[in-house]
Formats: C-alpha cells, sequence, structure tokens
C-alpha cells in the first residue's frame, strides 16, 4: 500500500524548523543573490573594456585608474578574480554585488534611475533583515516582505534593462514563479531541501555580518532597557521602609512619555513633526521636490524633553514597537550621549561603550567594524550636543563624516539653542542635508496628558476618585497661581517636578511659595533633605539639617568642578570625595548619592547594586553648582567666581546664582549686584538677548536695583526689536521686560513672521494691552515709535483675526510709524488708524470694500504723512461695483497687490484700479497681480509691472519701464520699450523666447549706452532648444 509521501516529510522535518523563516531565506539570499548575479552579468558584459564579459576581473581591475578603488576592489573581489563572469556557475553575494555595481562600474550604476538604485540599496538591506526575521515575527509579516521582494525584484530589472538596452522579461517571469511558488508551501517542503537550507542557513549565521547583527542589537537593547526608567527625582518616596531604595516607583517611558510639540520650516511655515514621522518627515527643496534628509536637528531650551525623546525612540526600537515610522528597518540604533562619551574616535567608541562584548566575541575575526557598518542601516542619536567635550566632538565629526548617505542612514542631533550654529555648521561642512525642529514642550492638551499619566503612576495604589481629585487640583494651580512660572510650565522637566512637590506637600506650602526656577527647586531639594533625615531616625542615625546642607554644598562644589573643567560624568575619585565627605559628616553615603545622584541599576528592578552615579540632568547640576557659589560669594570667598576668565556656556549657571542670592535675602543681591553683572559681562550676552534678561530678572525676583541697572546698562538704549521666526523668540520676554522695568527707549519694532499668527503666542496680545498700565509716562507729548509686523496677518487671508486689536493697544503709549498686516471692518469713527499721525508705511490686506472705505476715512486725516501704501485687495473680483471703490488720498507711492484676476474679471480689475488710485494719473506706480489666468495684459500704463506665480498667453510691456515674472507661465511677450526685465524661475514657450530675443536684438543696440539692461533666468530646466538662441543673446550683448 503506497504511503502519503507529505505526511512522512512533515515527521521528518526538525523541530526548531521555522518555515516563515525557510521562505523569507530562500527569497531573500538565494533568489536575490540570483537576481542581483544575472544584473551584474548583464552590466558586465554591457561594458566595452570587458569584452563582452570575456575579460577577468583582474584584468578588468588593471585599467582602473583610480589605485585606491583597484586595490580595495582587490581585497574585496579575491575569490572573484580569475572567475569567468558570464558563466552559469558564477554567483555572487548580494553586498558584494552592491559594491561591485556603486563603486567599480560606476559610470553605468550612476546612469540608472533613482527608483532603481533605491530597490537595489533595499535588497543589501532586506538580506540584514534576516537578523530581524529570525527574531519573533509573524507569517503576516513574512508574506508581506515577500510580496515587497516581488516588486523590487521586477523594478530592479526593469530599471536596469532601460540603462543598459537589455530584456529582462524572461529573468523577470522567472523570478516571479519562483518567488509564487515560494509562497505558496505550505508544509510540503522536500527533505533534501530542508538539509540544504540548513546547510545554507548556518552558513549564513557563521557570517561576521549577521554575527554582528544579531550579538549587536542584542547586546544594545539588553543596554538600552536600563533606560527606560525616566523619574526626574528617584529620590520622591512612597513609602518609608528602612531599605536602601525604599519604595521608588519608577517611572516607565513607555507609560508617561507624551507627545511633544516640534515646529520645523521643513515644508513649508508653521510646520509641526510628529513624533510618528521623525524619520520620515521629508524636506521641500526648489521645485517641489522632497527630499528625505540624513539629519535631524532638534534644538529646545533646558527640560523640554530631547532627552525623554531620545528615550522613548530606544524604547521603540528595544522592543520592535510600530510608534515611530521607519524606525523599525534601523539594524542598529546607538545613543551617544554627549556628556557620557570617553573615546577619542568613532571605532573606539562603538567598541568600548556600545557593543564590546560582542566584538569581543568577534576580536578574532580582525573585522573593518565602520565599512560593515556603512552597508547596514544605522541610527544615530547624538543627545546633549550642548554638554559636548573634546572627545565627544571628534567622535561626532567622525559620525558626520562617514555615515552622511541618506538614503542609508540618519543623523538625530539634539542641543540647547545657543550652540545650535555650531551643529549646523558641522552638519553643512560635511555637506549633510537636515531639519531643523524646535523642541517647544508640550502644548495645553499636552499638559493635561501629561499630568494625567503621571499622577496614574504616582498614585497607583490611590482609589481613581483620589487619583481624578489630584490631578484636577493640580491643573487648577496651573492655571492659576502656578502662572507665575510663565512658559516653564510648558516644558517636561518643570511640570514633572512641579508634580512631584505637588503630591508630596501635603499642605501645599511649599508649591505655594515656588516664584522661578531656583525657588522651585529649593523647595523640591528642602522636601529632599527632610526625608532623608527622616530616613535616618528611622536608622537611628540623628543628623541635623545644617550637616546635611553642608553635604550638599559639596556636591555642588563637585558639580562646580566638573562643569569648570567641561565634565559632566562623576569620575570615581570624585565619587570618592563625595564618600569621604559624608563619612567625615557622619552621614550614610547611600542615603545622600541616591537621593541627589542618578544611580543606575541592572535590569533586574529589585537589583540594589549601584553601576554608576551621574547628576540627574544637567540643569539640576548647573542649580547646584550655583548655590555652591552663591554659598562663598555671600562669605566672600570669591576664588571660584573670579577664577574663570570667561563665562561663557555658563548662562543658567549664572540665572540660578541670580536667584539663590535673591532667595538669600534682597540685600544680599543688592550687595552683589556688581559681581553678579561683571560675570554676564564674562558670559558675552547680547544686549538684544531678551530671553535671557527676562530669566535673570524673574529668578531676581524682579529685584528693582537688578531692573535699573538692566534699564540703563545692559538693554539696548534706544531701539528694541522684538522677533518672532524660526530661530529667534524673544518677543514676549521683550514684551515682559518692556512692562517692568524703567527703560526710556525712542523706538519699538515688533515683527512676527509668516510661520505664526500674533494671536496664537502664547500672552503676546495681553502683554500689549497691559503695556498702557506701565507706561503711563509714554503719551501724544512723548511717545514711542512703534513698528507693527505681522507677516501672516498680510500673506494669509485665512487668518481670523485681523491685527486691527493690535493696533488698538497702542493707545495712548504708542505711535505707529509703519504697519504690516490685515485690517478689518470698523465702525465708522472708530477707525484703527485715525490717530496714527506719524504713520509713513501702510502695508495692510483688505478682505472687504467696508475695510477699503474704513482707510479712505483714515487716509483723510493721516494720508499726507504716508510714504508709500501698499494694499492687497484680497476679495472676490466683481463682488463690487466698481464706483464704490474711493479715491485713497495720499501723496507718496502707491502699490495695488490683486490676486486670482481671470479673462472675465479683468476689465473690473483695471477699472478698479482707476478708481482707487487718482483719477488724473495717465500713468500709474506699480501694480502686482498673484496668480492670475489671463489670455493677454496690456502692461503699457505701468512703470512697474510684476506678475507672481501667473499663467498668460500675452503680455504687450512696451513702454512699461520695469516688468517682473516670478515662477509664470507664458505664451507671448512683447516688452519693446521696457528698460529692466526679470524673468524668475518663469517658463516661457519656445516660440516666446525666440520672439523676445528677435526683438531683444534692436533693443540692445538702441539702449547699448544710455540705458542698463539686464534679462535674468532663474530656472536652469530651459528646454534644450533655447540654448542657442541665449548663447546667440550673449554674443550680441558682447
Amino acid at each position: 500500500m503506497a504511503t502519503d509521501p507529505s505526511s512522512n516529510i512533515q515527521a521528518d522535518l526538525p523541530s526548531n524548523f521555522n518555515i516563515d523563516l525557510y521562505k523569507y531565506f530562500k527569497c531573500v539570499i538565494l533568489e536575490g543573490k540570483n537576481v542581483m548575479t544575472k544584473v551584474v552579468q548583464r552590466i558586465y558584459a554591457s561594458i566595452p573594456a570587458s569584452m563582452n564579459g570575456t575579460v577577468h576581473l583582474k584584468d578588468y581591475l588593471q585599467d582602473e585608474p583610480d589605485t585606491a578603488l583597484r586595490e580595495e576592489m582587490k581585497c574585496v573581489l579575491t575569490e572573484l578574480l580569475e572567475a569567468d563572469v558570464m558563466s552559469n556557475s558564477f554567483k555572487i553575494d548580494i553586498s558584494l554585488a552592491y559594491k561591485l555595481l556603486s563603486k567599480l562600474f560606476g559610470n553605468v550604476f550612476n546612469r540608472l534611475s533613482e527608483e532603481c538604485k533605491n530597490n537595489i540599496d533595499d535588497i543589501k538591506h532586506m538580506r540584514n533583515k534576516l537578523a530581524h526575521a529570525m527574531e519573533p515575527k509573524g507569517s503576516i509579516y513574512i508574506t508581506s516582505e515577500i510580496y515587497k521582494l516581488k516588486y523590487v525584484y521586477e523594478k530592479i530589472y526593469m530599471g536596469v534593462g532601460e540603462a543598459i538596452d537589455y530584456d529582462f522579461s524572461s529573468d523577470i517571469e522567472a523570478t516571479q514563479n519562483t518567488l509564487n511558488n515560494i509562497i505558496n508551501i505550505k508544509s510540503n517542503v522536500l527533505i533534501e531541501d530542508v538539509d540544504l537550507y540548513q546547510k545554507n542557513l548556518e552558513e549564513f549565521k557563521k557570517g561576521v555580518s549577521h554575527r554582528l547583527l544579531t550579538a549587536g542589537r542584542k547586546e544594545l537593547r539588553g543596554y538600552y532597557s536600563k533606560l527606560r526608567v525616566v523619574t526626574p527625582c528617584t529620590w520622591m518616596l512612597q513609602g518609608d521602609r528602612d531599605t536602601e531604595r525604599d519604595n521608588v516607583r519608577k517611572y516607565y517611558i513607555k507609560k508617561i512619555y507624551t507627545p511633544l510639540k516640534i515646529n520645523s520650516k521643513c515644508t513649508g511655515p508653521e510646520c509641526e513633526i510628529d513624533t510618528m514621522n521623525l524619520l520620515t518627515t521629508t524636506k521641500l527643496q526648489r521645485k517641489n521636490r522632497h527630499i528625505l534628509p540624513s539629519g535631524l536637528l532638534l534644538h529646545g531650551l533646558a527640560g523640554c524633553g530631547k532627552t525623554s525623546l531620545c528615550r522613548y525612540i530606544l524604547h521603540d526600537w528595544r522592543t520592535k514597537g510600530k510608534e515611530i515610522d521607519a524606525l523599525e528597518d534601523m539594524n542598529f540604533v546607538f545613543l551617544v550621549e554627549a556628556r557620557s562619551v570617553r573615546s577619542e574616535c568613532l571605532e573606539e567608541f562603538l567598541t568600548e561603550q556600545m557593543l564590546p562584548s560582542t566584538l569581543e566575541k568577534l576580536k578574532n575575526e580582525k573585522i573593518a567594524l565602520i565599512p560593515m557598518l556603512l552597508d547596514m542601516r544605522v541610527l544615530f542619536l547624538i543627545d546633549g550636543f550642548d554638554e559636548a567635550n573634546e572627545n565627544t566632538k571628534n567622535v561626532i565629526k567622525n559620525i558626520f563624516e562617514r555615515f552622511k548617505n541618506e538614503s542609508e542612514h540618519r543623523i538625530l542631533v539634539t542641543t540647547r539653542p545657543e550652540y545650535l550654529e555650531e551643529v549646523e555648521s558641522l552638519l553643512k561642512g560635511n555637506k549633510i542635508e537636515y531639519i531643523t525642529g524646535k523642541i517647544c514642550g508640550f502644548d495645553k492638551d499636552g499638559i493635561k496628558s501629561f499630568t494625567d499619566k503621571v499622577f496614574k503612576e504616582a498614585l497607583h495604589n490611590k482609589p481613581k476618585n483620589i487619583v481624578q481629585m489630584e490631578k484636577r487640583k493640580f491643573l487648577e494651580y496651573i492655571e492659576g497661581r502656578g502662572r507665575i512660572l510663565n512658559n516653564q510650565l510648558y516644558l517636561p522637566l518643570t511640570l514633572a517636578l512641579l508634580t512631584h512637590l505637588w503630591i508630596h506637600d501635603k499642605e501645599k506650602k511649599r508649591i505655594n511659595s515656588v516664584t522661578n526656577c531656583t525657588t522651585l527647586y529649593f523647595q523640591l531639594f528642602s522636601l529632599c533633605k527632610e526625608k532623608i533625615k527622616e530616613r535616618l531616625i528611622l536608622k537611628d542615625k540623628h543628623v541635623d539639617m545644617k550637616t546635611i546642607n553642608e553635604v550638599i554644598l559639596f556636591i555642588g562644589q563637585v558639580a562646580w568642578n566638573m562643569m569648570s573643567a567641561k565634565l559632566v560624568i562623576i569620575a570615581s575619585q570624585e565619587k570618592k570625595k563625595i564618600e569621604d565627605e559624608c563619612k567625615r559628616k557622619h552621614v550614610e553615603e547611600n542615603e545622600i548619592m541616591s537621593a541627589f545622584l542618578e544611580c543606575e541599576y541592572d535590569d533586574n528592578q529589585d537589583s540594589k547594586e549601584i553601576r554608576n552615579y551621574s547628576f540627574l540632568h544637567k540643569v539640576q547640576m548647573e542649580y547646584l553648582a550655583a548655590e555652591f557659589l552663591a554659598d562663598r560669594v555671600k562669605s566672600g570667598q570669591l576664588e571660584e567666581v573670579k577664577g574663570l576668565k570667561s563665562w561663557h556656556g555658563y548662562d543658567q549657571i549664572i540665572v540660578f546664582l541670580v536667584g539663590h542670592l535673591a532667595l538669600s535675602s534682597p540685600t544680599e543681591l543688592n550687595r552683589q549686584t556688581g559681581l553678579i553683572f561683571g560675570l554676564v559681562d564674562k558670559a558675552d550676552i547680547r544686549k538684544i538677548d531678551f530671553e535671557f534678561w527676562w530669566k535673570f530678572l524673574v529668578e531676581a525676583e524682579k529685584n528693582t536695583k537688578v531692573a535699573k541697572k538692566l534699564a540703563d546698562e545692559r538693554l539696548p538704549e534706544k531701539n528694541w526689536e522684538l522677533v518672532y521666526n524660526e530661530t529667534n523668540e524673544n518677543l514676549v520676554s521683550g514684551l515682559e521686560l518692556l512692562g517692568t522695568i524703567p527703560v526710556n527707549i525712542e523706538s519699538i519694532k515688533i515683527e512676527v513672521d509668516n510661520s505664526k499668527d500674533p494671536y496664537n503666542i502664547k500672552d503676546m496680545y495681553k502683554l500689549m494691552k497691559d503695556l498702557k498700565n506701565h507706561l503711563k509716562h509714554r503719551n501724544r507729548r512723548n511717545p514711542l515709535l512703534t513698528e507693527l509686523h505681522f507677516w501672516r496677518h498680510y500673506n494669509d487671508g485665512r487668518c481670523s483675526k485681523h491685527s486691527d486689536d493690535f493696533v488698538k493697544t497702542l493707545h495712548p503709549w504708542g505711535h505707529l510709524t509703519n504697519l504690516t498686516g490685515s485690517l478689518g471692518n470698523q465702525e465708522e469713527g472708530s477707525e484703527v488708524l485715525n490717530f496714527c499721525s506719524k504713520l509713513k508705511a501702510i502695508c495692510v490686506r483688505l478682505c472687504s470694500l467696508k475695510a477699503v472705505c474704513n482707510l479712505y476715512i483714515s487716509l483723510k486725516r493721516i494720508g499726507h504723512t504716508v510714504r508709500k501704501l501698499q494694499i492687497t485687495l484680497d476679495m472676490s473680483p466683481g463682488s463690487e461695483s466698481t464706483n464704490n471703490f474711493p479715491i485713497l488720498p495720499i501723496t507718496g507711492d502707491l502699490e495695488i497687490n490683486i490676486p486670482r484676476v481671470k479673462d472675465e474679471n479683468k476689465e473690473w480689475v483695471m477699472e478698479t484700479v482707476k478708481s482707487i488710485s487718482q483719477s488724473n494719473r495717465r500713468r500709474y506706480d506699480h501694480l502686482v497681480l498673484n496668480q492670475i489666468e489671463l489670455s493677454c495684459i496690456d502692461g503699457r500704463r505701468w512703470d512697474h509691472l510684476v506678475l507672481n506665480q501667473s499663467e498668460l498667453s500675452c503680455i504687450d510691456g512696451r513702454r512699461c519701464d520695469h516688468l517682473v515674472l516670478n515662477q509664470s507661465e507664458l505664451s507671448c511677450i512683447d516688452r519693446r520699450g521696457c528698460d529692466h526685465l526679470v524673468l524668475n524661475q518663469s517658463k516661457l514657450s519656445y516660440e516666446s523666447v525666440v520672439y523676445l530675443l528677435k526683438k531683444l536684438k534692436n533693443v540692445i543696440k538702441k539702449l547699448s549706452v544710455q540705458t542698463s539692461f539686464y534679462i535674468t533666468y532663474n530656472q536652469k530646466e530651459e528646454v534644450e532648444q533655447m540654448k542657442n538662441d541665449i548663447h546667440i543673446l550673449v554674443n550680441w550683448i558682447k
């Protein structure tokens, strides 16, 4: 009786046989090798020097002019140098094939389309992802990967075939059939096929690349598991048991991480980067081309969440999560904590600090680590560039130099704003494309979400209604008394510390005394000291508070010594100094060190083995150092303070030092004011750094003497410029200062760029509205000359509110001299510009006829002072009768912008322009038309005609002195008599260019001496036929 062969086969399959891995291996390694071999063979045969592929690679290499490349390829291709490339027995590994194509056959490789090159790159990385596949994966994942391979292989064949003019149709069909057969495998696997697979798999596993991947990923995940706790105050205890750690409630990143607000201009104004899209956000370049840059530079204030974000990325990669797109594709993620780098170069850093165990196992292999990593997909997280020492900067430079290929690797850098330019200089110097993003902390929803998560974790053993009640009261505190902390509330670190203080401050006396960052840390540390004292009493060890304070001051001295020496990690000798001081004061060192320093523990939560000590974060280090310096200053011991020649980079220590002196007493701060401002001079703080000066004043508790010295000696004396843009947000801080200190300036310029609606800038409107209470001495006789520039209001008609309310806030202290924004409908007699008698320039968007009429009424009173009026009529053409538009009474220049004009309303536009302009003008000054679609336009009546983003069939530019076309498309142009023609990124038909050049020949002869003439092409993608005509034009000009 015959037996069912499939049942016998199934019974004999090895117990560890994984059919999904079997399928993936065959599709990637075996079929991938076949595809890449055929591609290499056909490309090699297409190169004339290979004599149809008959020349051995060894002989082919002899003619390679690049000596370094020739020697490199000889080493790489050792076993293939004598092989017959075109024979059926020839096989080449995927990674080796990629090197051969991209380096030795570069001329052909560069002719491949970007899609084809990316697909070849994907094959190489799918080979590396086999290490991922050996980690637990479902059959759905494997099947989806195989279907992706079907597409990729086909596109590779088609792309290469197109480049070398070869038909791969039969190969495509064979590959598709092979993959389909593999997909359909259930359990009917031949024993001999299993044996061969097992043999091939073992050989693959023995490969150095695979061993590096599997062992290295495991080692990194073990290391990163110790970084998943982000509790900012490990000493805030839930109980008081007599143990070293007591009952510390750990905050795990996965449970409390809350997405941060990250603003960028990567794709236009006010783009916000979502955490999920960190690695997939593209950068908009010219001509609407998007690229995926290899660099992502995130900057933000101390405590804004930079490190927490890095920890969250590590957590998602370690747990193989899918919270961040494309992260699972990264073979390795290396964390470069700037403050903890001890190595002098990248390879040393990876060997000693990242993969010591893995590379110890592979030490006999003599591997070239960096070249191997270059063949993989690697993400570097460089956290805290502002804390980088010289070693760190060398490592970072190595990373930038070697891993800048955007299709392969990603580099994420975090830093404080003051170091932003230095990082950008390094990125640009290495020609790395990058996106810049500002981490703003939380928005209002983020504050609520984070608070909810923290309270759930901190009060996990409390009834739900108690947790909700405490959370509600805390949020009420933030909206009320807590608002004194201003923008600090939006920083995750500040919010986390406040929640800790709230939870442990039962009577709320401490938290109600918080007025700035210094008092917040002071109250937290005071609470900590009390808890230490209580715990020591339970251990029958009575220590007075004075002794504890002395030990904390000693830790502050250690912090200062380390910072002044540019060190951030507590070395063993520094740790011993702290331990010795504790013993000398008869204080248990573990209590002190675990309270004020971060201890790294093994992954086992119950482990008590301390691995290392460090300060919780840089801000804590700065606070403790400042407390030590304040103690020295008060006692007259100024060696540490005066011994440092430059205080550049110690801004936050200065701020905390002022806070400590103010906390001591106003008298003490007054006594040390001269010393403090001397340190400020050594720190090179700019006069216009309003953000720093406001923090300085807040920490000084708005001390009268400090405020007066600021006003008299440090802030700009005559003119202030308060700006909000991507790199500068000193506007709100400047308004705070203006409303607090006794400055006597002459003028102020307030400008908000196109990325932000000024109404959406926190506290800006309120601060401007309240200025009348402080600037009571400024009035019509002694006004503050003011410019307002709100570019979002002017450029974007979708803003819900106009600039009117901001103009009203200037009464009576400010006289408006220059306005950019938008004006809405106003009640007759209450027009906002009526009393702006010093207004020189107006640039406004008007969205209705009533708004135009309101402006007309104002100009009747103040028009004689206006030197330039620029208006944009943002209304539907034809919506109002042209007879209803008033003549705007000004003696200065008039510029009219009209968007979205089409043929059917062309006459309305021209009649409206005539109505608004003075009717006796036969020629007009300046007309700008945006986004128009016209078959013909007569530009003869205009001195200056500008067309932006427009489509036209014909322009008659005769006698138009200045004609500008920006990003426009047109078929015909007659510009005889037009002295100045500029074409910026515009597309012209070939006939239009030829016609234009023929006309120019005569014009240039006439105007060669008397009139300057130039034509500008800013778009390089002109049609090929234009080249000869442009060349002729150049010769004519010569």
